[in-house]
């Protein structure tokens, strides 16, 4: 999977929101993030698999569940498919 846009993240009042460039769809696109979603998003940018996610996110942080993560993952790649900004080839 992979992302149809490119993508801006910026710090809006707090809030990290990540902006697609030139995609059309308009404000239903804008996705309100935290630091792990700006990481996986930047991840998007590249051809990636769900599990290749997982592995980059265990080596680059402590995680201490394998479910919690993989459930939180489904959510936001979930989140992503229905602003429909997400490839999923």
């Amino acid at each position: 999977m992979k992302l149809k846009y490119n993508f801006v993240i910026n710090e809006i009042a707090g809030q990290k929101v990540a902006v697609p460039i030139d995609c059309g769809h308009g404000e239903q696109s804008i996705i309100k993030t935290n630091d792990t979603g700006e990481y996986i998003i930047n991840l998007l940018k590249n051809d990636i698999t769900k599990e290749e996610i997982i592995a980059k996110i265990n080596a680059d942080f402590e995680i201490n569940s394998q479910d919690e993560l993989s459930h939180w993952l489904d959510t936001f790649i979930e989140k992503l498919k229905t602003a429909e900004v997400l490839c999923d080839d």
